[in-house]
Order: C-alpha cells, then sequence, then structure tokens
C-alpha cells in the first residue's frame, strides 16, 4: 500500500467481499512516523461492529489484535473499513504493508494454565492475563494448593501504574477513602469491570498477553493503554516480562510505581528480605511476622522498606515460618520494597478477602508513548531454596530501562 499523509484522521475502505471468512485476529504490519489511534470495522452475526485499538510509532512494526468477542467465541467477517487518527499533534506518514486476518484458537474463556514439572501457572485471560495461580507440585503444605490471592480484579501478579490526578480532560475517582489518580490495572476496575485482552501467543513453555486495562477507581473506564507480559515456566522458577506503554497524550508526575503488584494467601504471613549492604554474601536476613494493612496511614510508613545504595539482593519472600515454606519474588533495580497484610486470618483460601501484599517500587514517570519495561523472578520453597534460586540467576535481567525518567529513592549504606 502507498504511503498515506494522514492529517487528524484517515479513512481506509475496504472492498466489499474483502476477508469474508470468519476471523478473530487481525495482524497488520505497517510503518508510522507517529503513534496511532485506529478502529477497525467488520461485521459479527450480521451486526457492524468496530473495535479500537492503538498503533506505536516505528518501522515495520507488526501489531495483532484479537477482536472484542474473542473471548466468547465469537467471529467477524467482511472486514469494512480502518480508520487511524493521530494521537500526537495533527499529522503523520504512514504505511500499511500488509493487514490480515485469521480464525485463531480460543485458548481459554477464563484461565489458561502454563505448567512444566514443577509449576503450574494460572493466567486469567479474563482479567487482562494477571497472574491468578501458583502451584507447586513440592508443596508440603496441605490445603495450601495456590499460592496467590484472587479475591477481585485488584489482587493478582499484575501490572499496575499510576499517573495524573485531575488535569482539565481527566477526572478520577476514589478508593480507599482518597482522591484516587489515572491508574491502569492490569486485572480491572474496582467495580470489577474486566480488562481486555489484546492477544495471545502460546509456546512450549511460555505465554505472551497483551491486555488493555481498566481505570481502577472508575466505573467501566478502559485505558488508552496497553500491558504486555511474557510467562516463561523453567525447571527452578517462573520469568515474567512485562512492557507497559499510555497512549493517552497527558503529562504525568513522578510517583510511586509498583512493579509489580503482588498478592499472596494470608497464610504465607512472615515477609523476609535483605536489609544490609552485603548483597549475595549469604548475609543475615530481615524478616517481619506483625505487618499492618499497606493502605492505613497510620501503618503506611512501617510498611516502607528502603533498598540500600549498594544492594543489589532486591528480593523478599511471603512464607509461614512453620512450615518454611512460601513464594519469593526477586526485581532488580528497584528502590523499595512496599508490603503489609490486609485482614489478616491466616487462610489458605485464595478466594478470601485476606490476603498478603508487596510491590517492589521505583520512583517513575509515565511518558505517553514510551514504554516502561522490566523482568522479574518468582521461586518457590524454603527461605533458603528461594534465595538459592534468585542468588544464582541473580544477573537474569538488570531492568536498566527503568532508569528513564527515574528519580532514586535509595538510602545510605548502613555503618560498619
Amino acid at each position: 500500500m502507498e504511503r498515506i499523509h494522514i492529517q487528524q484522521t484517515h479513512t481506509v475502505l475496504f472492498p466489499e467481499g474483502s476477508y469474508a471468512e470468519a476471523f478473530n485476529r487481525f495482524t497488520m504490519t505497517y510503518t508510522s512516523d507517529g503513534p496511532l489511534r485506529g478502529s477497525i470495522r467488520y461485521t459479527e452475526e450480521g451486526v457492524l461492529r468496530s473495535d479500537e485499538f492503538f498503533l506505536e510509532a516505528g518501522g515495520n512494526r507488526t501489531f495483532s489484535c484479537l477482536t472484542g468477542n474473542y473471548l466468547a467465541g465469537k467471529t467477524g467477517k467482511d472486514l469494512c473499513s480502518l480508520t487511524l487518527t493521530v494521537c500526537r499533534g495533527t499529522e503523520t506518514e504512514f504505511t500499511l504493508h500488509e493487514l490480515t486476518a485469521e480464525d485463531y484458537p480460543v485458548y481459554s474463556s477464563d484461565t489458561y494454565y502454563l505448567e512444566n514439572e514443577r509449576f503450574k501457572v494460572g493466567i486469567r485471560l479474563m482479567w487482562g492475563g494477571g497472574i491468578c495461580y501458583i502451584s507447586d507440585v513440592r508443596n508440603p503444605v496441605a490445603g495450601l494448593s495456590n499460592l496467590i490471592n484472587q479475591a477481585d480484579t485488584g489482587r493478582l501478579i499484575q501490572q499496575s501504574y499510576y499517573g495524573t490526578g485531575p488535569n482539565g480532560q481527566y477526572t478520577p475517582g476514589n478508593f480507599n477513602n482518597s482522591d484516587w489518580r489515572y491508574n491502569p490495572v492490569q486485572g480491572g476496575d474496582k467495580y470489577q469491570n474486566h480488562s481486555r485482552i489484546i492477544d495471545v501467543v502460546v509456546k512450549e513453555s511460555s505465554v505472551y498477553i497483551k491486555s488493555q486495562p481498566q481505570d481502577w477507581s472508575l466505573d467501566g473506564q478502559i485505558t488508552p493503554s496497553y500491558m504486555e507480559n511474557t510467562y516463561t515456566v523453567m525447571e527452578d522458577c517462573i520469568r515474567v516480562d512485562n512492557r507497559f506503554v499510555d497512549f493517552s497524550g497527558w503529562t504525568h508526575p513522578s510517583v510511586h510505581q509498583e512493579l509489580p503488584a503482588f498478592y499472596t494467601v494470608s497464610y504465607l504471613d512472615r515477609f523476609t528480605w535483605y536489609d544490609g549492604s552485603q548483597p549475595w554474601t549469604d548475609d543475615t536476613l530481615s524478616f517481619r511476622d506483625d505487618l499492618e494493612f499497606w493502605g492505613d496511614p497510620k501503618y503506611a510508613a512501617d510498611c516502607r522498606f528502603p533498598i540500600r545504595k549498594s544492594n543489589t539482593e532486591t528480593w523478599c519472600a511471603w512464607t509461614n515460618p512453620a512450615d518454611d515454606y512460601g513464594i519469593g519474588l526477586y526485581v532488580p533495580n528497584i528502590d523499595m520494597l512496599y508490603a503489609g497484610k490486609h485482614a489478616y486470618n491466616g487462610s489458605r483460601n485464595p478466594d478470601s478477602g485476606a490476603c498478603n501484599y508487596v510491590a517492589p517500587l521505583n520512583q517513575l514517570k509515565m511518558v505517553s508513548y514510551y514504554p516502561i519495561e522490566y523482568s522479574y523472578l518468582i521461586a518457590v520453597g524454603s527461605v533458603e531454596e528461594i534465595r538459592a534460586v534468585f542468588t544464582e540467576k541473580r544477573d537474569f535481567a538488570d531492568n536498566l530501562a527503568l532508569r528513564t525518567n527515574y528519580t532514586s529513592m535509595r538510602i545510605a549504606d548502613k555503618a560498619p
């Protein structure tokens, strides 16, 4: 297709009968000098339907998108038109190299499970592809089949980011008796509206998920942003690679970002981390059994654990000390751990309102149209076993991309 000069908006009409076969996924290869908002129109069960999407700027990029009713098992026919609108500025150059449509496998209407000989990982497609389930075949604790709390769309292990407050174009809602801000959440919003699955690619030991998250404090307000996750099960751990792009065009402040939000069952009630300045030397660990609700202002300061400047051993774990068993999270290049318990009752039930939480934090500014990217590992077992896995794999990623638009919160090392 020839190069198009888009001024504000441009629509491509497809000849009648184009893409007459049933499809639930389309793929575009394109080049664009600027980011774009798109809308594709087609028929579904004889009714005209349109799906919105976003395109990043770049050359020879590929974008795939599932149709809006993919999880319901519905397919479309007869592509009618493609409309593209400039996101930044008033004009851009665009070339559509290829557009294809296909009838793609529906992997699950709710949760897809990724498994190997050690782990079973549940990826809740209905909730934006967040992790809702992790089980371990070596688990020594009876009745503890799932280590992750999945009581609502705000739990799970998932991406979550914070941006602007009221800005004249955007008005956020309220949550936990506080004025909130723009908050794309992978699982969905506080009203339990779920986020939209954009793409799923399944391989032998991994699955790639792309989703369009809801805005946490608002009712059914899908955000102009995309989250991408690649989940990989390994012999002794689970690797997660994350990517986020905001297309709002708003100017966002520098705030604490959850990297990621991580919720466990209440039963795993001891929080362990390394608070020294001699990382990866088997130095003494710190732990807390008495953490309160991180969202209560009177406890919030006690739930923050700053990372020392020379400390690269930035993992933590929630375990049950009686069993010395639980789950650990390692995110390189973060500045603080924020952890606590909500409605603690020691339950092993993943659907309980009670849960434990941790979020590795950096102070970052999301910048519209530019990605935030980072990776982390999850391990299970005793504290010693978790630490050993992370020590062996401590160089798996450096997360240096997080240093873009970053304000350090690290603290001075302890005196010898």
